[in-house]
């Protein structure tokens, strides 16, 4: 779909001439993308705490996976990045061309600069979360190694970088999803595009998030959660796409694990999935996801989950029953006695290795669940937080759930509460309530599991005891409670997201906040996670330890 080579070389004047080349651009920069799958899931995931190298694996990503990396390492090289950031700003540049001389109009301008700066700016926030002080080009230039040119570009470091990034995107004129009939939304090879698109308020909603802004982090991705029907038109799986609303089989967790082994174009596979892109044997470039993961066929089983993880996963509880349908038999499997990812190459076949077609999930709502509940703890919602991860909304809010036949008028929303943390999740029938985010499970609830472990000993530090409902007490120490549930979020980020590319940056945003607020406990919480790891042995203490050397082939 994206393997298009042009007949021959054309210059800027032939390229950019009305909006179908503004479009084939943007396809351009998207198919581009694709080459970087498996270098953004290595730099996110091996540097993290949930993924592993296996005997397959070569000295570069042991280096990678024990955080000593050499300067020959070709994983470190920022390149590749930058070659897509280069596109964009000649995108960006031309773009700008074509509006004032009248190529595009304003419509068409609006949405597609967006798209393409919106794009920049979370490839920057990559390159900035690995290496911390990188260049900040924003203009055309020559040629890409301009970039590491330093009497043209200096570095800057990553607190300035978010703060360039924030102030670009927040005056994009066009933050919605591409609008209905935009000659962009099309199917191309059986393919819809319609989601193969970056989520401009997701990107926001992360910039505030990782510059401290809580309350426009939450609304940004408030905006996202609400996406979608109003009713059951399209049917309920349409209803609750980013509401994390009920599977119809959340038992034996096969919705859960459609979202990655059904093919693109399937509807179940649609569940909660707000960004992905195709791999299609037929077109370049090729599936690298199945080079990482699978023992046979094309698979080389170079990474591999941690021993950390499935220590995790085996410890959630199912009622009395230690279970987590996320873990083996969904995310992994273990085949030959090893543990194998299969969360992206579920449906592959080792007997027909040239059937590649998968694809790459970048974002859903799970994650836009887990940090609108990030955001909202540093906000002082603390309970929301808390309902939004374990058994929803409506739960959180009801002090005698599951008891039917009452007046629910005042219960079960956040009504009180300022925009962006006033929901209504009412469901009762006397009087009939059935409103908004009435179908909100919450992220362990929806996957059958029991709510995150509060003990005595941490409701009794944190909460009132005078009200007996550990769901419904006040806190009474926020500073302390906000770190001790955004240290149960990352859990859960871990267990509900791992191998997708999160992990690394949930790390480094939350251990950066840390530090800010207490020198040296933003490092003590990257040496604790990483020791359960077991293979690094970086002390973490040293922030300058967190970041890759800028090291430019």
């Amino acid at each position: 779909m994206f393997d298009l080579p042009p007949e021959e070389v054309v210059d800027a004047s032939e390229m950019y001439r009305n909006v179908y080349d503004a479009d084939a651009v943007i396809i351009g920069i998207y198919g581009k993308l694709l080459t970087v799958a498996d270098r953004y899931i290595l730099l996110n995931e091996l540097r993290g705490d949930l993924l592993d190298v296996t005997h397959n694996s070569d000295a570069y990503l042991k280096q990678l996976n024990q955080h000593q990396e050499q300067a020959d390492n070709p994983y470190i090289n920022p390149r590749p990045f930058y070659e897509l950031i280069v596109n964009c700003n000649d995108a960006l540049y031309n773009f700008n061309q074509m509006r004032k001389d009248g190529r595009l109009k304003e419509d068409e301008y609006v949405t597609r600069y967006s798209d393409i700066g919106t794009l920049r700016s979370w490839l920057y926030l990559q390159l900035g979360i690995h290496y911390g002080k990188i260049p900040y080009v924003t203009q055309p230039i020559s040629t890409v190694d301009d970039v590491h040119n330093e009497a043209l570009f200096q570095k800057i470091d990553f607190d300035s970088l978010l703060d360039s990034l924030v102030q670009f995107t927040e005056k994009l004129p066009f933050l919605s999803e591409y609008p209905e009939g935009t000659t962009l939304l099309t199917t191309v090879d059986n393919y819809s595009t319609a989601k193969m698109f970056i989520q401009k308020n997701v990107v926001l909603g992360d910039l505030y998030l990782w510059h401290g802004d809580y309350t426009k982090a939450a609304s940004a991705y408030r905006k996202v959660m609400e996406l979608g029907a109003k009713d059951n038109t399209g049917g309920a799986d349409f209803y609750n796409t980013n509401r994390i609303g009920i599977f119809t089989d959340n038992t034996s967790g096969s919705n859960w694990k459609n979202i990655f082994l059904l093919p693109y174009s399937d509807r179940e596979a649609n569940y909660e999935t707000i960004w992905m892109m195709p791999f299609d044997q037929k077109f370049l470039p090729k599936n690298p996801l199945i080079r990482l993961f699978e023992q046979t066929g094309e698979g080389q089983y170079l990474v591999k989950p941690s021993t950390a993880i499935i220590t995790r996963w085996n410890a959630q509880m199912r009622g009395l029953t230690p279970f987590d349908i996320r873990g083996e038999g969904s995310s992994y499997s273990m085949l030959t006695g090893e543990p194998v990812i299969r969360k992206f190459t579920g449906n592959y076949d080792a007997s027909l290795p040239f059937e590649t077609t998968g694809k790459w999930v970048l974002y859903r709502a799970a994650a836009l669940h887990l940090r609108f509940a990030e955001a909202a703890n540093r906000d002082n919602q603390h309970k929301l937080a808390y309902g939004l991860a374990n058994f929803g909304i409506k739960t959180a809010y009801d002090p005698t759930p599951g008891v039917d036949g009452r007046d629910v008028t005042d219960i079960m929303h956040t009504l009180d509460e300022p925009y962006p943390y006033n929901f209504d999740a009412r469901e009762g029938d006397y009087p009939r309530f059935r409103s908004d985010w009435y179908r909100n499970q919450g992220v362990r609830r929806r996957v059958s599991l029991n709510p995150m472990v509060i003990t005595p000993a941490d409701s009794a530090q944190y909460f009132d005891m005078t009200n007996p409902d550990p769901y419904y007490r006040a806190v009474k120490d926020h500073e302390g409670y906000a770190r001790f549930l955004e240290e149960k979020l990352l859990d859960e980020m871990g267990l509900e997201l791992a191998f997708e590319g999160y992990r690394w940056p949930d790390l480094i945003r939350i251990a950066r906040r840390w530090e800010k607020e207490a020198p040296g406990t933003g490092g003590a919480l990257l040496n604790k996670l990483m020791d359960e790891k077991g293979t690094v042995t970086v002390d973490f203490s040293n922030p300058d330890n967190w970041y890759l050397p800028f090291k430019w082939e």
